[in-house]
């Protein structure tokens, strides 16, 4: 079991060789360099996930009457992410730090259980992670200490026109870290292949960053950013991760076009 338990940690250790300089990374512990690898990672990631999606919003803005943030007011959002990515990561390399002590369900190789099994087994944790996020992100909504203190600092951007795929990350530090623990706990009860957990959480980072570039994407029952943008401007519904599909079961969402004209409520 030890020696099974060793390879997570080989594969982090591997990770953090790769980003970190050797000097660096032999006089820290483990946690930390994991820690500071992940956070190094992130700082670049947000950028470059951003400015692919200004570049893309600026082409598809120059066809529409779409009115984009002013670069003075997107520096601040990046600004206010980099001030969350360090807890937020804090919190990722504790999920890491999990299946390495055994905490987890996680398995190092896809061998272990089959592809079958893989594909299975990752269908119902990314089900039962869209329905923990969904809570989560409806609950910091609903409960009103967390909302004014946690996430009110991400809805400051409550006007279409000032929100930017820099929206994404910015907010209170706790904020992306609260949302982010579903991925963690689900762990400790349905198998998960670990390299493709931490796969599936980069993918989450820049889902972050996508939702928040004001398209229009047709893509039926993903909860683009026509739906996100509907929740920031009216202060609830469309609460969902990926796909719109908790809204719909919860009663929770709205379709942005069909309710153009709602007023935020007071």
């Amino acid at each position: 079991m030890e020696d099974y338990m060793k390879m997570f940690m080989e594969e982090t250790n591997w990770y953090n060789e790769i980003v970190l300089p050797k000097k660096l990374h032999s006089m820290l512990p483990h946690f930390l360099r994991s820690w500071l690898r992940t956070t190094l990672c992130a700082f670049l990631l947000y950028p470059l996930a951003a400015f692919f999606c200004v570049n893309f919003w600026k082409r598809y803005a120059s066809s529409s009457k779409e009115k984009m943030p002013s670069k003075r007011e997107m520096v601040w959002q990046a600004l206010g992410a980099y001030q969350s990515i360090p807890f937020s990561t804090l919190f990722s390399t504790g999920f890491e730090w999990m299946a390495e002590n055994g905490w987890t369900q996680c398995y190092p190789r896809i061998s272990d259980v089959g592809w079958p099994s893989y594909v299975i087994y990752t269908i119902i944790y990314l089900f039962i992670v869209e329905f923990g996020v969904y809570w989560a992100h409806r609950l910091m909504h609903d409960i009103k200490p967390i909302y004014k203190y946690i996430h009110a600092p991400h809805h400051r951007y409550s006007k279409e026109n000032i929100i930017s795929p820099f929206t994404g990350w910015s907010g209170h530090p706790l904020d992306g870290a609260l949302q982010e623990t579903p991925y963690g706990i689900i762990l400790m009860f349905v198998p998960v292949h670990f390299t493709t957990f931490l796969g599936l959480f980069l993918v989450e980072a820049v889902w972050g960053v996508i939702i928040h570039d004001r398209s229009d994407p047709k893509a039926w029952p993903i909860m683009g950013s026509n739906y996100h943008t509907f929740h920031h401007t009216s202060g609830r519904y469309n609460y969902g991760n990926y796909t719109i599909f908790m809204d719909w079961f919860f009663g929770t969402l709205r379709h942005p076009k069909l309710n153009a004209n709602h007023v935020k409520p007071s």
